[in-house]
């Protein structure tokens, strides 16, 4: 199951999250290559994080997302600040399917969310997909999360908080061979006076950027950059993340 009891505290324990200076640089990236955007598509928005940020800067905005408690707790935050804009239910891979608009200058897929598909032919899926809802040469901007970065801060460790109406524990194991991260994430939830517990299970695959490139070729893509986390520097040996930025042709 994915982001279930988990959207309801999803914010809270990914409060570290810069989303300000990382639309920020979503935005550095396009005017480096060239890009001018009005139109933005937000693929697996969860929460509305950035695409929130991007519809208070004036922005267009679609959303898409795969789990309806996350689309939930994202029009719980549209309703707090009042600022509102469609989000679909769809998957990375199939979201074509789901009547969204064709004609976006931007599609973004952020916070490795590339990385919870978990088959080949599902990115190159979504790739496809990307490219038929992107005007002629639009921008496509994601980030992937690398085989260094789960290897140094996830693999073999816990993590657990205690907060006032619920606790977590957040168990990951990696597979060299597979190059899948399986996090187990038990969740313990206020209810009156008692508790209930919820057990999540997220898988995460690493994909090698060799690999990625040649998929977004095939699906009409070209790759303009690769950047080092969320610099404009290029990819050291231990970026903990990548940003790819393409241009559709």
């Amino acid at each position: 199951m994915m982001y279930e009891a988990f959207a309801r505290i999803y914010d809270r324990i990914m409060r570290q999250v810069d989303y300000p200076s990382w639309v920020q640089h979503i935005e550095n990236l396009c005017e480096r290559h060239g890009f001018k955007v009005r139109k933005v598509l937000d693929l697996a928005c969860g929460s509305g994080g950035h695409a929130l940020l991007f519809a208070r800067k004036g922005y267009e905005v679609v959303g898409i997302d795969g789990s309806p408690d996350m689309i939930r707790e994202a029009k719980r935050k549209m309703d707090l600040v009042g600022v509102h804009f469609p989000i679909y239910l769809g998957k990375m891979q199939s979201f074509a399917q789901e009547g969204v608009d064709r004609d976006f200058d931007l599609v973004t897929c952020l916070y490795d969310s590339l990385n919870y598909i978990l088959e080949e032919d599902g990115v190159i899926s979504c790739f496809q997909n990307v490219h038929s809802h992107l005007k002629s040469g639009g921008a496509f901007i994601f980030d992937v999360t690398t085989e260094y970065n789960l290897l140094e801060n996830f693999a073999g460790y816990t993590f657990a908080e205690n907060f006032d109406n619920f606790s977590y524990i957040w168990e990951n194991e990696y597979s060299i061979e597979t190059k899948i991260c399986s996090s187990r994430v038990t969740i313990f939830e206020r209810n009156g006076s008692s508790y209930e517990k919820y057990l999540e299970k997220h898988d995460q695959r690493v994909y090698s950027s060799p690999a990625l490139k040649t998929w977004l070729k095939d699906a009409g893509f070209k790759v303009l950059g690769m950047y080092h986390n969320t610099t404009e520097e290029p990819v050291q040996p231990k970026a903990e993340r990548i940003h790819f930025v393409c241009r559709g042709v």
